[in-house]
């Protein structure tokens, strides 16, 4: 190889190695705010509450704690590299009181203070989302006389499905004495968006009681960072 051909191989080369540049990826923060008979922790971008003797928690989830939700990020049902899908909210209830509670997340409701309202994702809406879970793949074998056999090819949709049945809050009774926790999703807030109120209209303390009202409320806020 002479040196000019040389020189003309590595230059693609070189490219490849220095042209991937940084890219930049989305952080949105939630503060809570503190504008009723609530807790807040800012650190853990939480709100609390306890009502006769049950405990009621909801958290922004943090990315580093969304990310380990899965392995590879391409398994990852509420985020990518660069930029967050879905707003994601760790929900947890200790039931320590004397009575079994009900609990349906499927109806929270998020307003933006835009006059925009979302409700919670259900777990339906991940499998519309997430369709395709396997696929069969046809393989020719040969040991003597020549056979057909299938392979099952798990796809990323599959996985992504799997992570989000997995970290969804199920809904239901709680016992005296259980705690559970899980997630509330939402679709994306606006950008605009700057007061969040949450309100958690699902949660019924005493069997044959009305639904409590609970609402917690957030400042939003929505930056970019560049991560090289």
């Amino acid at each position: 190889m002479t040196v000019l051909k040389a020189f003309s191989f590595l230059i693609p080369m070189l490219l490849i190695f220095t042209g991937c540049g940084p890219y930049y990826r989305t952080v949105i923060s939630m503060e809570p705010v503190k504008t009723g008979a609530y807790a807040v922790n800012s650190a853990e971008m939480a709100c609390s509450v306890e009502k006769e003797g049950v405990k009621i928690t909801l958290v922004f989830e943090k990315r580093k704690n969304l990310e380990a939700v899965s392995q590879q990020s391409s398994w990852n049902p509420y985020l990518n590299e660069q930029k967050l899908f879905f707003y994601v909210f760790k929900f947890t209830v200790e039931n320590d009181g004397q009575n079994k509670i009900f609990i349906d997340t499927g109806k929270t409701v998020l307003l933006d203070g835009l006059g925009g309202q979302l409700n919670a994702l259900s777990l339906d809406y991940f499998r519309a989302l997430y369709p395709v879970t396997t696929i069969l793949e046809q393989n020719t074998r040969f040991r003597g006389d020549a056979y057909f056999d299938k392979t099952v090819i798990y796809t990323d949709d599959y996985y992504r499905l799997n992570k989000a049945e997995k970290t969804l809050f199920v809904n239901g009774e709680l016992y005296p004495g259980v705690k559970r926790e899980g997630y509330i999703v939402f679709e994306q807030v606006k950008q605009g968006a700057g007061k969040i109120t949450v309100h958690l209209s699902g949660i019924t303390l005493k069997e044959g009681a009305k639904p409590e009202e609970i609402r917690f409320e957030y400042l939003h806020n929505v930056s970019i960072k560049e991560v090289k």
